[in-house]
């Protein structure tokens, strides 16, 4: 039942996680994340959607946690923007709320209530997945900025070596 549910309210879905991830950025990120939607002017916003996208249609489709298509490359927009790990996982959060609001306005029936238990031990593990990528991607980012200051140190010692200063 929460498949079926899930399923007639795809779009619906996805639009509210899309705006709700959307708003997370600065006002003025947020204007231009929703006036251009051209993919190459604006690879954030085709990177948002995309990958939601993705999401979506793996929860959809019963794939294990482990294998979320869009997961990956949506936690690698946030980590390189800047986010603290909450904000930058933030938008996992929105979706179990706008699935959760959803199931209360259509007042399905028990039944649903304990699927969205099973769904909730899900995200609890889509959201311990997510935050690892998170963490491998920073710590990505903090090596190639000490490779580079490293390199910058060793050409800047290189020219004085040249200079014999």
């Amino acid at each position: 039942m929460l498949q079926k549910f899930l399923k007639e309210n795809r779009d619906t879905i996805l639009q509210k996680w899309v705006d709700q991830t959307i708003n997370t950025y600065e006002p003025e990120m947020v204007r231009f994340l929703k006036k251009e939607k051209n993919q190459f002017s604006n690879p954030v916003r085709n990177t948002i959607l995309t990958s939601l996208e993705k999401i979506i249609d793996s929860m959809l489709n019963g794939i294990g946690v482990e294998e979320y298509h869009g997961l990956e490359d949506m936690i690698k927009l946030r980590a390189v923007q800047e986010f603290s790990p909450s904000e930058a996982l933030s938008f996992l959060f929105n979706l179990k709320k706008i699935i959760r609001k959803g199931l209360l306005e259509s007042k399905q029936s028990d039944q649903i209530i304990s699927e969205a238990c099973i769904m909730d031990e899900k995200f609890d593990t889509l959201y311990a997945l997510a935050f690892d990528i998170y963490n491998d991607c920073r710590t990505k980012i903090q090596e190639i900025k000490m490779a580079e200051i490293k390199s910058r140190s060793e050409r800047a010692f290189d020219i004085l070596k040249k200079k014999k200063i």
